[in-house]
C-alpha cells in the first residue's frame, strides 16, 4: 500500500471524526467527547497495530521495535482506555459510536480496495 493512499486513509478517519464530534454535540458535550476519544482511539489503536506488524512481519523485521510497538499498544493504550471509561465528562455510547465508526469505515474503504484489484485484468489492463 503506498504512502500516499494510506495517509489518504487517515486523514479521512480523522475528518469523519471532527464532523461525528460535531453531529454529536447535538446529544450533549458528553456525547461529543466520547465520540472523538472513541474514534481517536481506534486510530491510534490501529496505527500501532499496523507499526506492529511492519516492525514484526514488514521487509525489515526487527524484535526490538515489534515489542516496543506491543508495549505501546497493549498497555499504554489499554490503561488510557480505562481511564477514559472511568471518566464521568466521557460517554461510553459515544466511545462505542467512535469505535464503531472507524471500523466501518476502514472495512468498507479495504473492501473496496480489494474488489478494485479483483476487477483489474493481469498486467493492469
Amino acid at each position: 500500500m503506498s504512502e500516499q493512499l494510506l495517509k489518504r486513509v487517515w486523514v479521512t478517519a480523522a475528518g469523519i471524526m471532527l464532523v461525528g464530534a460535531a453531529i454529536a454535540t447535538r446529544w450533549g458535550s458528553h456525547m461529543a467527547t466520547g465520540l472523538f476519544i472513541g474514534v481517536a482511539w481506534n486510530l491510534a489503536s490501529l496505527w500501532c497495530l499496523a507499526h506492529l506488524l511492519s516492525a514484526w512481519i514488514g521487509p525489515h523485521p526487527s524484535r526490538r521495535r515489534a515489542i516496543a510497538w506491543l508495549l505501546l499498544k497493549f498497555p499504554l493504550l489499554y490503561l488510557l482506555a480505562v481511564v477514559v471509561f472511568r471518566s464521568p465528562r466521557v460517554s461510553l455510547i459515544g466511545f462505542g459510536v467512535g469505535f464503531t465508526i472507524v471500523l466501518i469505515v476502514l472495512v468498507g474503504w479495504f473492501a473496496l480496495q480489494a474488489r478494485q484489484m479483483t476487477l483489474m485484468r493481469p498486467h493492469g489492463r
